[in-house]
């Protein structure tokens, strides 16, 4: 759906789809390469990356539901509600799929299974959906970030904050 927004609105549109493209690219790829790739010395960013994830989601579901009521633009509105939705889809995702990995990986022994089949397990049933999960997310709002800048909006952003009625 075609609108007519302002370069100020397209701006405060695109904020929290920026945002969250950050928490999935950033943090949830580059700093657990590098949390990989010190995992023998340190654990430091194996601690840091989840609490930067959920500090960065709930800045978007605040700035969401302070668009819900303060917004005056539809089109921000709009996009903002979206991001927000998107947000709490992947915290669902985030915390379901690590809890399941890690029940897996501290619980493995105990249920009898061997170390390598217990980090296949884990790693592969527990992280390997959670990674094909933000692959899919990280399109859709790099789609939406793109529909903002040419003052669109999304289907399912529309679905979410339909528009106002023209009198």
């Amino acid at each position: 759906m075609n609108f007519q927004a302002s370069a100020a609105e397209i701006k405060r549109a695109k904020h929290l789809h920026s945002v969250l493209l950050f928490d999935f690219i950033v943090i949830h790829i580059f700093v657990f390469l590098i949390a990989i790739s010190v995992i023998k010395t340190t654990f430091v960013p194996l601690i840091v990356m989840p609490l930067l994830s959920i500090a960065s989601l709930g800045y978007i579901q605040f700035k969401a539901q302070r668009a819900r009521t303060q917004e005056p633009s539809w089109f921000v509105r709009s996009h903002s509600l979206l991001a927000a939705k998107r947000a709490r889809l992947f915290l669902t995702l985030f915390i379901v799929t690590g809890a399941f990995t890690a029940v897996l990986f501290l619980g493995g022994a105990k249920m009898g299974l061997s170390p390598i089949a217990t980090k296949a397990l884990a790693f592969g049933l527990g992280q390997l959906p959670f990674m094909f999960s933000m692959l899919v997310l990280v399109v859709l709002e790099f789609d939406a970030e793109h529909q903002c800048s040419s003052s669109k909006v999304p289907a399912a952003a529309a679905a979410l904050c339909p528009p106002p009625k023209e009198e």
